[in-house]
């Protein structure tokens, strides 16, 4: 059974969540606030919405957080904060998706199983894929630069792992929104900038290894 955190300061949210949650056999654990719920994230998590207007530490800032412990945990944020900007700032900080408020129970149950589908097929593929002293383990989702760990959330790490499965080859964003979201799944073309910009920031003198093709899209292209 999953359990998933569900983080938000309204009582009415957290209890049509829980629901629709439990209906569909899911385990849940509440946090009211961003204190609380950086009290109650563990190992034992699978996934966490996360509400971002609270009280004291925002849904950005805790999301940041987690990430800056080298937690991978897929983050789904809910909000009523409909700016593209807000999103594009949302993935920025480390977020795996997110759903605006008001929402569908069934449209998020769907994007919250669209995230475990995508987790399940990169490791049912329990494989190792190694350029120079860049490698990732589709099984342990664990990825290494000269042999140190990178912090790659989900997203990023499955953006990684296509790339180098694939290596050589030019995908244009949309081939990437399909390979890695659900097709029901609506993310703009943004959404792929930011990821990719993420990634390259943490390869250092690799970062060039993804390379932006003008007018088309990007390709990974080590150079060894």
């Amino acid at each position: 059974m999953k359990n998933i955190l569900i983080v938000d300061d309204e009582p009415d949210i957290r209890e049509i969540l829980r629901y629709n949650l439990e209906k569909e056999g899911f385990s849940i654990t509440e946090a009211v606030d961003g204190n609380d719920a950086l009290d109650k994230v563990s190992k034992d998590l699978d996934l966490a919405i996360l509400d971002i207007m609270m009280p004291g530490k925002d849904g950005y800032e805790v999301c940041r957080k987690i990430r800056e412990q080298g937690n991978t945990l897929p983050i789904v944020f809910l909000t009523a904060m409909d700016r593209e900007f807000d999103e594009v700032r949302g993935l920025e900080v480390g977020g795996d998706d997110y759903v605006r408020k008001p929402f569908s129970p069934k449209m998020l149950i769907a994007r919250i199983n669209a995230i475990f589908r995508r987790i399940d097929q990169i490791n049912s593929k329990g494989t190792s894929i190694c350029f120079g002293e860049l490698e990732i383990n589709t099984s342990t989702y664990i990825a290494q630069l000269n042999e140190e760990e990178l912090h790659l959330p989900r997203k990023e790490f499955e953006l990684l792992a296509f790339f180098m499965s694939q290596p050589n080859i030019i995908f244009r964003r949309g081939d990437l929104l399909s390979g890695i979201w659900e097709e029901d799944v609506f993310v703009v073309d943004r959404t792929i900038d930011v990821h990719i910009n993420r990634i390259r920031s943490k390869l250092g003198p690799y970062k060039n290894w993804i390379e932006t093709v003008k007018g088309i899209g990007y390709r990974f292209r080590p150079k060894i």
